[in-house]
């Protein structure tokens, strides 16, 4: 069972995740924005409110006024009207005894002067009572006027109340659409949360099926690897069983040459060397050590290429030396992929090993891939784990696969005492 599908499922399970926290976010974003212009249309209510309240103050007392101003105006008018009726009668009884009321105040008086002072009495109470008339008249004239000026007032006041209770009204329209909008709002995230719920149940569901598959996995290729131990380990005996019987053979051919006075066969001379059998590698680095320190990897490392480890780390050559990495057996054109993430420091021919690419991976620690058939990568370029950096091709000697080397503060060290 691989987990490569489970693996795209848990990926598309977590971008799900993803793009709903953003969406919550949003909404959650939209939902404070909607709350906010609320709270601005409650205060704003709150002042149109406090508004109307004032200009009720104002049009109750201005009608107090206005009534009060109405009796003035009623009592001046009474007033007005009584005092002409009075002078308007005087007027009349003087104007049809004419000179006669005067000469007969006159004749008939006992003192003469006493009749001059009630004359002029008489005149100067006419023209009071005139000027009382003029003064009650001026007097209703301006509170005609303020009463004109206090309609105006009033119809002003219930302008300005008329357009407030309109704006209250707009207010409470445009805050009960926004209370909609934020209950819509609220409800979508209430979905949006209940379905992040059950993504993060099935992330969790297919994170634990995943670990489950790789224990299986994991436990089979411990089994795998025992079962290709004891394999080798049997090959090799039989390897060394095999050449100990061809030791002996050359042995006893070469004591019988002795007997007979013969030279020893040329493979009497030299015993059978033993070998060890050739390795297959069927998984090569991938991006699972992206990110990770390289230290961290010794004994977990995948090597950069599949193939048959054919090449061992301190073992003899063909031509007396011996090996500082080891060599992967491959078909060429095979890519080869960085084990660990770093960066490019060497990428040319390299005499003796062909393409050649020299990674960088800090901490002291660099890998070595030669016998590259091309370069993918230039000096300088970044790379993470499972990038490919080239192909497969061969050695100058001609060998075909690739060569490896691990080296740690410029020393080599077993590749295959990192790689699992």
């Amino acid at each position: 069972m691989s987990t490569a599908p489970h693996q795209q499922d848990l990926s598309a399970v977590r971008k799900q995740i993803d793009s709903v926290q953003k969406d919550i976010a949003q909404k959650e974003a939209v939902h404070k924005e909607a709350q906010s212009a609320i709270q601005q249309s409650e205060q704003a209510l709150k002042a149109t409110n406090q508004a109307i309240a004032t200009l009720e103050k104002k049009q109750s007392s201005s009608q107090r006024q206005l009534e009060d101003l109405r009796a003035k105006l009623a009592a001046t008018r009474a007033k007005v009207a009584d005092t002409r009726s009075r002078v308007n009668k005087m007027l009349v009884s003087q104007y049809s005894r004419g000179q006669h009321d005067a000469m007969s105040l006159m004749l008939n008086a006992d003192d003469p002067n006493q009749s001059a002072r009630d004359l002029t009495y008489y005149k100067h109470i006419a023209r009071a009572q005139t000027q009382l008339v003029a003064s009650l008249k001026d007097q209703q004239a301006e509170l005609e006027a303020l009463e004109q000026r206090l309609q105006a007032e009033l119809g002003r006041l219930e302008a300005l109340s008329d357009n407030k209770s309109q704006e209250k009204d707009q207010l409470e329209n445009t805050k009960a659409q926004q209370q909609v909008q934020a209950q819509q709002i609220a409800t979508q995230i209430q979905g949006q949360q209940q379905k992040l719920t059950e993504l993060k149940a099935s992330e969790k569901r297919l994170t634990n099926l995943i670990a489950e598959i790789q224990r299986q996995i994991e436990a089979r290729r411990r089994e795998a690897e025992r079962k290709a131990a004891e394999a080798r380990k049997a090959r090799l005996l039989a390897a060394q069983q095999a050449a100990k019987k061809e030791n002996e053979r050359r042995r006893k051919l070469a004591e019988q040459a002795k007997k007979q006075g013969k030279p020893v066969p040329k493979e009497a001379r030299q015993p059978v060397k033993v070998q060890q059998p050739d390795q297959r590698i069927d998984e090569a680095a991938d991006t699972n050590a992206s990110g990770r320190a390289f230290r961290s990897l010794q004994g977990k490392m995948k090597l950069p290429v599949a193939g048959t480890l054919t090449g061992r780390f301190g073992t003899p050559r063909d031509e007396g030396t011996t090996w500082k990495g080891v060599f992967i057996k491959s078909p060429a054109g095979q890519p080869v992929r960085a084990v660990a993430d770093g960066q490019v420091v060497y990428a040319d021919v390299l005499r003796g090993f062909g393409n050649a690419v020299i990674v960088d991976h800090g901490g002291g620690y660099m890998t070595v891939y030669t016998g590259l058939s091309g370069l993918s990568r230039s000096v300088g370029a970044s790379l993470k784990a499972g990038d490919t950096i080239g192909n497969t091709g061969a050695l100058d000697s001609g060998e075909s696969g690739l060569y490896f080397e691990i080296r740690y503060m410029g020393r080599p060290v077993n590749p295959l005492a990192w790689a699992r």
